[in-house]
């Protein structure tokens, strides 16, 4: 089973073999690519330049801008992400003929001679459309046919539009023979998805405060006699502790003077508990995935039995096509794939029955 939009397809003959030379010549070209124009950096890096001075230059209370490394402190966001990309990569992509698999596949598609492979490519490509809504891949083109023989991504902060459009790579326009601009079905939770990012950050920062500063879940409250010592005081408490941690059987001890009140779970603490589960549902809506995928419960939720194959199934249907999509329609374009063929994600393995460990079922 594959999965992408349909398109038409030319004949065997359109397609030039490529030689081996060209894709070594190709392979090594990304090479030097990489290591003489790739500044050393990390594929984590924001696009944009870091806001250590932010509230010192415009004040407290103008909203920060939210980067990637924000939304990727937030777990609930991280955990969502982490299982679209892993999940994504893990699918080969494959050039059709019509409804079937075409006899010669391009080499950029799975190679493994460059200096990262299709997985890691991909990875980031759908890490890029979730967070900034597009991607950018660089091309290595056959010098006759003109369709890439090797192509890998280029970091985001590397390249940007100007206002008319145009790709920037480095500062400096880029021949749009050289790229492919892979623009995704939304602007990036960065943009849209910003409140509910920074909601989370705040509750988190209330979390944290809390277990700085713990309410105490009891209060050994003197109501007469001699006031006790501070000594007195500290070996209650802590034989009270011990008590409740099990010791003696639990069995605590209080005086008719020592009123022992126990204060229990607030109605503070359950709204912070709600808190973060709702918060958790909203930034599951945003990356576009339910609201399981992130250990969350939705509103109403319910248990269903389901198959491992209707699972994935709904997963393909309802949260990865939303990445999926945008990936297989660029590269079917005819600059990149020959008009009347696509490119597809195989899904045949993860969409297939598994099969019954005890063999098929057959009447006795």
């Amino acid at each position: 089973m594959v999965h992408a939009a349909c398109v038409s397809v030319p004949s065997q003959s359109q397609r030039r073999a490529i030689e081996v030379t060209d894709v070594t010549a190709s392979i090594a070209s990304i090479a030097v690519y990489n290591a003489a124009s790739i500044p050393i950096g990390s594929p984590w890096a924001d696009s944009n330049l870091q806001r250590v001075m932010f509230e010192d230059m415009f004040g407290a209370g103008v909203q920060q801008p939210v980067t990637r490394t924000v939304a990727m402190s937030v777990p609930p966001h991280a955990r969502g992400r982490n299982r679209l990309v892993s999940t994504i990569q893990d699918f080969p992509l494959v050039e059709l003929d019509e409804a079937t698999e075409s006899g010669v596949q391009p080499l950029w598609a799975q190679s493994t001679s460059g200096t990262t492979s299709p997985q890691h490519r991909m990875c980031w490509t759908v890490d890029d459309l979730i967070h900034y809504g597009a991607s950018l891949w660089i091309r290595f083109n056959d010098p006759i046919s003109g369709y890439p023989l090797a192509m890998d991504r280029v970091n985001r902060e590397r390249w940007a539009l100007d206002a008319k459009g145009l790709i920037l790579l480095d500062g400096h326009p880029v021949n749009a023979n050289d790229v492919v601009y892979i623009p995704g079905f939304h602007e990036g939770v960065l943009q849209f998805g910003a409140d509910a990012i920074r909601d989370m950050k705040q509750l988190y920062r209330i979390v944290r405060q809390r277990i700085k500063n713990p309410a105490p879940n009891v209060v050994l409250k003197q109501t007469g006699g001699t006031p006790l010592t501070e000594t007195e005081i500290d070996a209650l408490i802590l034989r009270n502790a011990k008590a409740r941690e099990g010791e003696n059987g639990g069995v605590g001890y209080a005086s008719e003077h020592i009123d022992y009140q126990e204060k229990g779970a607030s109605a503070d603490s359950q709204l912070m508990v709600e808190g973060r589960n709702a918060g958790a549902v909203d930034i599951a809506r945003n990356i576009g995935v339910s609201a399981s995928l992130v250990d969350a419960t939705a509103p109403k939720a319910s248990l269903n039995y389901e198959t491992s194959e209707g699972k994935n199934l709904e997963f393909v249907d309802e949260d990865l096509r939303l990445y999926m999509g945008p990936i297989t329609a660029r590269l079917s374009m005819d600059d990149v794939t020959p008009s009347g063929r696509r490119i597809a994600f195989d899904l045949t393995d993860y969409t297939a029955k598994a099969p019954s460990p005890t063999g098929p079922a057959t009447e006795d």
